[in-house]
């Protein structure tokens, strides 16, 4: 049986809570500290005046010695008396408070003979016996507190890191990614349709080399040929908001031509794409310098220039870096709210467009995106509107030749895996004088995870790019991921 209160009246002990007899017990070995500490003053401050007396002393230095030992002993008495009132205090209250702690409560059962909840009573009594419990035990903390040094030293917090980099680290990202889809058209004989198609295998790799720069690669199979897409070192954190590039890449021309296939909005690129620059888009070994000057348009800008070798033998004559392409290309972006941006782009590109190097051509490029999502909903509703309008100027031998075209398409966003869409299509063809091809394609796409999706697309052409004649297809695309590099857009 554990007791800790003497109970004045009756002369007996009685019970009490665990946590209001410690704090009690605390709370009166502080008191009696105290205590002891003021006689222990007294007793010193005597034989200090008893010497004092001893030393031959004017009557003025008595008198004002007595005095102030007159004083020190008044506020003994007075710090005693304060003692005292407060113990008083204190062991009425806790008098009180155990005898309403420790009174029979009555239990009343319910029909089945179960204990009833506990009236109100009680559970005011046990939230009031925590809350003296945690009182007492603060007050006994104060002086602990009081009494540590201020300037005592703090802790030493810092924890050191192994910097050295493990195996597992230094293996860079990996990543699949795969593009199949089956083609179906109204004619015969076309290798291209009437079949499945594997459009693109590719695997990636990844890596930051050291806090200044990162590498980059992707292996393509495409037509039973493997080759690098993309196989480049970036340095992102030079000064002055630069950057470089070095090595084979997209070029950053209009908006579509830096996205691979996976990555495409549609099964297909649009025809002003193919027209102007081939299937395969603007692509080469070379260098890209970009730089992020202070905003002077919207809320960000960037400006790229690039010169790469002349690989492709649509736009210009695929002769190498005996004839470099160069690319220019700027973006501008605004947030016009939370849920809404807007994009606007330029792009230009030039180079030889014949064996021998005397003609040239020149490709102006303008790409505009909308976006909307709001950050509530981002999952289930969402809006792209996307657009570029491209121009050509080519050099011949019976003189210069300009052709145009573009593409704009919509995605509209239904829930968390359904969106549907429409692209038209416009373009002048550069190689006929006079002939022009424009077309819808309406799809829909539905999202089975991020890692997967399934799309279908119906495409109506007025004309083949290769033949007059008309273009009716049907296509059903899967596209899957492994990996960090999921379906990504530059």
């Amino acid at each position: 049986m554990m007791y800790c209160v003497w109970n004045r009246t009756s002369r007996r002990r009685r019970n009490s809570a665990p946590g209001v007899c410690r704090a009690y017990r605390r709370g009166r070995a502080r008191r009696r500290g105290l205590v002891v500490a003021g006689v222990a003053a007294v007793v010193w401050l005597g034989p200090q005046t008893a010497h004092a007396e001893q030393q031959p002393t004017t009557l003025a230095q008595q008198q004002s010695d007595a005095e102030r030992i007159a004083a020190l002993e008044a506020r003994v008495a007075a710090l005693e008396r304060s003692l005292r009132q407060t113990n008083e205090r204190f062991g009425t209250r806790l008098e009180e408070l155990e005898q309403r702690l420790m009174a029979p409560q009555e239990v009343q059962l319910d029909a089945a003979g179960q204990a009833a909840a506990p009236t109100l009573e009680n559970a005011e009594r046990d939230v009031f016996q925590d809350e003296l419990a945690r009182a007492l035990a603060a007050l006994e903390d104060q002086p602990e507190q009081a009494a540590t040094p201020a300037s005592a030293p703090a802790a030493d917090d810092r924890q050191f890191t192994d910097r050295a980099r493990n195996m597992r680290e230094l293996n860079p990202e990996i990543s699949v990614s795969g593009d199949v889809f089956g083609t179906w058209a109204d004619r015969s004989g076309d290798p291209t349709v009437n079949r499945f198609t594997l459009g693109e295998f590719e695997v990636a790799f990844q890596a930051p080399l050291d806090p200044f720069s990162q590498a980059r690669a992707f292996l393509v199979e495409e037509d039973g040929k493997v080759g690098a897409e993309e196989l480049y070192i970036d340095w992102t954190t030079l000064p002055g908001g630069l950057g470089v590039k070095f090595g084979r890449f997209r070029n950053d021309f209009g908006k579509l031509n830096r996205w691979h296939n996976h990555a495409l909005p549609q099964v297909d690129r649009p025809l002003a794409h193919r027209a102007f620059l081939g299937e395969g888009g603007l692509a080469g070994l070379g260098v890209s310098l970009s730089w992020l000057p202070p905003t002077f348009l919207g809320d960000y800008n960037e400006l790229w220039v690039q010169v790469t070798n002349d690989d492709n033998d649509v736009a210009f004559s695929g002769r190498g870096f005996d004839t470099p392409v160069i690319t220019l290309h700027e973006t501008n972006y605004w947030d016009l709210s939370p849920s809404t941006y807007f994009e606007l782009g330029l792009s230009a590109a030039t180079g030889v467009n014949d064996a021998d190097g005397r003609f040239r051509s020149w490709l102006l490029g303008a790409d505009v995106n909308l976006g909307w999502s709001p950050p509530a909903e981002a999952r289930y509703k969402g809006l792209e509107l996307r657009g570029e309008v491209l121009y050509e100027r080519r050099e011949m031998p019976d003189g210069t030749r300009g052709s145009w075209g573009g593409y704009l398409y919509a995605t509209r966003k239904l829930g968390p895996r359904w969106s549907i869409g429409l692209r038209g299509d416009f373009t002048e063809l550069p190689d006929q004088p006079g002939e022009s091809v424009w077309g819808l394609s309406p799809y829909a796409e539905w999202w089975q995870s991020e890692w997967a999706k399934l799309r279908f697309q119906y495409s109506y052409g007025s004309r083949r790019l290769e033949e007059d004649e008309r273009d009716n297809r049907f296509s059903i695309q899967v596209i899957w991921a492994l990996g960090p590099h999921k379906h990504e857009k530059y």
